[in-house]
């Protein structure tokens, strides 16, 4: 259907709709965006912000960055020392401006990020409809995921650019911030400099690893990194042990056998092994499309190999989905996958059976399924040994210019 109405050639269809330009695209983005800033004022539904803009002041004050503040917020910062001066700018603020600010902030950095993609313009319209489900739960709960996921994009399309340099900066950013931007780490194979860009690697983690340090003690923003191993470690022994919803692939799995024992390190290893499958393929490091399908994996892996992982993170991963799904030429998988993908990432089961789906997790966890199926596709895609690379058109192609 998003085919139909979205990739038929400009001039065979000269008069096009207006849901057919990327601008409409955006333009339903910030409306999403601005709906559900004005509901989080209306039911004071801001909690998430309220734990990200105190991590600012904790900055200033030195204190505990993971530490619970029932006076300001409920439940607790998980993100790196860095995020709080990331934050500065909309903490400064009222804390309904600063939320308005923060939540724009992320939907125009996504929305950019993959403008940058080497694909035509009709394939990044898709993928800007196909990411509006994720879209809606990412605003609605004011996380960083929308500009992680944006992140680890720019990690790509900059190395692709020539500009490794920042390339570099967008993964340890990423990665000092969430974690998830250190699968980035993989672009390096598709730099043609690899110790410049090791080096810079290197530079920029000395550096944000620092930079707290201009606003508070190097003791305290050295215990602050020991504090949040500390939060992410009790976070996943939570999510695993109970107390929390496990909804990564490895959740999935615990609740379909019944066995909340399966250790993670089983599932890790056996990711990270399927995740390495294609780079085997070294004679393709240099073909577009084997570098989108790397980046559709990357963009999906994370998320669902972490305890961590909540609904609105799946904001990174429905970009993966996006990448795979314009490159896809099985016309079955397509149409198959994607409409299944999106039924369940628009959580119907808990919409329509709240109290049901609460009391069976495996309701809650089957949000990964389809994006491991989709996964899976993409790695047998980027691993099979006569890879279908389609001759693109000049129209598609864009120079890979490697840093």
């Amino acid at each position: 259907m998003l085919n139909y109405f979205l990739t038929n050639n400009q001039s065979l269809y000269p008069s096009r709709k207006y849901y057919q330009d990327n601008r409409f695209v955006l333009f339903l983005w910030v409306l999403i965006t601005l709906i559900f800033v004005i509901d989080s004022w209306a039911t004071h539904r801001y909690n998430n912000y309220l734990i990200f803009e105190n991590t600012f002041r904790n900055l200033l004050h030195e204190h505990s960055l993971y530490a619970v503040y029932p006076a300001y917020h409920d439940d607790a910062n998980h993100y790196g020392p860095i995020f709080s001066m990331l934050i500065a700018p909309f903490a400064i603020f009222h804390n309904w401006i600063g939320l308005l600010l923060w939540n724009l902030f992320n939907c125009f950095l996504l929305f950019k990020a993959i403008q940058t993609l080497p694909l035509t313009e009709d394939q990044k319209i898709i993928i800007g409809y196909i990411a509006i489900p994720c879209l809606i739960e990412s605003m609605l709960n004011q996380q960083f995921n929308a500009g992680a996921g944006a992140l680890m994009i720019l990690s790509y399309t900059l190395v692709n650019k020539n500009k490794g340099i920042w390339s570099a900066l967008c993964i340890v950013l990423g990665t000092f911030i969430k974690l998830y931007g250190i699968v980035g780490l993989v672009f390096f194979f598709f730099a043609k400099k690899k110790p410049a860009f090791t080096l810079w690697l290197i530079m920029w983690s000395i550096i944000l690893f620092l930079l707290p340090m201009l606003l508070a003690s190097p003791d305290y923003v050295v215990h602050c990194y020991v504090d949040w191993k500390n939060s992410l470690i009790d976070k996943n022994m939570v999510n695993v042990l109970g107390g929390g919803i496990d909804i990564s692939i490895m959740g999935f799995f615990r609740e379909l056998f019944g066995e909340k024992k399966i250790p993670n390190f089983l599932f890790l290893i056996l990711g990270a092994v399927l995740f390495m499958l294609p780079f085997i393929n070294i004679s393709r490091f240099k073909k577009c499309r084997f570098q989108l399908m790397i980046l559709s994996s990357v963009l999906i892996f994370p998320v669902l190999f972490s305890t961590g992982a909540e609904d609105c993170t799946f904001i990174i991963s429905i970009v993966g989905v996006g990448v795979w799904y314009v490159r896809e030429s099985n016309a079955a998988m397509k149409k198959v996958l994607l409409p299944i993908l999106l039924l369940i990432t628009c959580n119907f089961p808990l919409l329509l059976f709240p109290v049901f789906a609460k009391s069976h997790p495996l309701f809650l966890a089957i949000i990964s399924l389809p994006y491991f199926l989709v996964w899976l596709r993409v790695v047998y895609t980027a691993t099979k040994n006569r890879f279908a690379y389609a001759e693109e058109t000049e129209s598609e192609m864009v120079t890979v210019l490697i840093d």
